[in-house]
């Protein structure tokens, strides 16, 4: 028979009752026999597990505290943990290692191509100009609307219109390239003044027109006299009158640009001689008379014809009358006498040195920051391998822990 004592007899055995539960089962104990024999399977039973666990070796004492710390450890913990001292974490983190100093090293070598690059062309994609003392520059840059343009060549607009017949000198500067030239001098002259009545004088032997004048005289003791002018001259005289400014001083810059402006004049000639045509074909229709509302649509054509005609035709008088003539801008700057020289002393190499220093660091800090760019753009490259790197790796794992199990 099951007495109310049976739960506590196990506590009993192992002495972890209190004294009135203990009280309780001892007299239970007198008065049951069956209640003593439990007692008894029940001592037996924990001197059997207490000479099993004699014989066992004993575990080290940090078992205890390792196994309590894993448990007390959150999942991401112990799975950075795995990945940390998974077998394949060591070739894993040095192949990203490498992928991001290769990374690193294609960043700062296309950097440094494309710094070379921009050093090498100019900002308008033309070719890198080499400017020197008395030396002329040309600079061609293609006009608008030359793709796809016929190369067809025609002599001047009011020849165009006429229909009259081309001379042959014309005829042989149409097959070229129609340029509109612009320059650009520099030059350390002893007197502006002086210098801008002879620019002048230069500008009337060689049929030109002063267009521009800027000169602005010194208001300080220190200052420097300079001045600006804009001329134009016949397109064939650019060079001449070029050469002849350059014997006013000390030429310190010297430059001409070409712009071709050919398709652009064919193409506006070909568009008025449409227009045109339209226009006549219009007035045709207005000769022939008809209802009062057609006779006011096709007027309406009439002047959107005539307005377009006009704006063209003005366009391409200007065209024409860039490759006519050429402009140039005349920069004027007095010399200054300079009776002692500054000699270089220890100051000034020092103030060297520390400029040659701040421009590496910037040299360097702008290729840094260009390469981080790079890595940067290709960054996904790497963690995309990575991640499916690591993701197979996952998958591995577990199929071997499944079989394993």
């Amino acid at each position: 028979m099951k007495h109310d004592i049976a739960e506590l007899l196990p506590y009993y055995a192992n002495g972890t009752l209190d004294a009135a539960d203990r009280v309780r089962v001892e007299a239970e104990l007198a008065a049951c026999p069956s209640c003593s024999d439990e007692l008894h399977e029940l001592e037996q039973l924990g001197a059997a597990l207490r000479e099993r666990a004699d014989a066992v070796t004993p575990l080290p004492p940090n078992v205890l505290d390792d196994a309590l710390a894993r448990i007390g450890t959150s999942p991401s913990a112990v799975l950075a943990t795995r990945v940390r001292t998974a077998w394949w974490g060591a070739p894993a983190r040095y192949a990203t290692a490498a992928v991001l100093v290769v990374g690193f090293g294609a960043g700062a070598f296309a950097a440094y191509h494309a710094h070379l690059a921009d050093v090498a062309t100019k900002g308008d994609g033309t070719a890198p100009a080499v400017v020197a003392d008395n030396t002329s520059v040309y600079r061609v840059s293609p006009g608008p609307r030359s793709a796809g343009i016929s190369q067809m060549k025609t002599a001047s607009h009011d020849q165009f219109v006429r229909g009259a017949p081309v001379p042959q000198s014309e005829a042989a500067v149409a097959k070229q390239h129609r340029l509109a030239k612009t320059g650009h001098i520099e030059i350390i002259v002893p007197g502006v003044e002086a210098s801008i009545v002879r620019v002048r004088a230069m500008t009337r032997d060689n049929d030109g027109e002063l267009t521009a004048l800027d000169d602005a005289n010194p208001r300080t003791a220190g200052a420097v006299h300079g001045a600006q002018m804009t001329i134009e001259v016949p397109a064939a005289r650019l060079d001449g009158t070029l050469d002849a400014l350059a014997t006013l001083g000390t030429v310190q810059n010297r430059a001409i640009n070409a712009e071709d402006v050919d398709a652009t004049i064919v193409d506006q000639e070909a568009r008025l001689r449409n227009l045109r045509r339209e226009e006549t074909d219009l007035r045709a229709l207005m000769d022939k008379g008809g209802k009062v509302e057609e006779i006011l649509s096709v007027q309406e054509q009439l002047s959107d014809v005539r307005g377009q005609i006009e704006q063209l035709d003005a366009q391409h008088q200007h065209d024409v009358h860039r490759v006519a003539t050429s402009t140039i801008t005349v920069e004027l700057t007095e010399e200054r006498a300079n009776a002692t020289p500054a000699q270089p002393g220890p100051t000034s190499r020092i103030d060297g040195a520390w400029q040659s220093g701040l421009n590496a660091l910037a040299n360097a800090v702008i290729s840094l920051l260009s390469a981080i760019v790079w890595c940067v753009a290709y960054s996904p490259l790497p963690l995309g391998i990575a991640a499916i790197a690591y993701t197979a790796m996952r998958i591995i794992s577990r199929k071997r822990r499944t079989a394993s199990a």
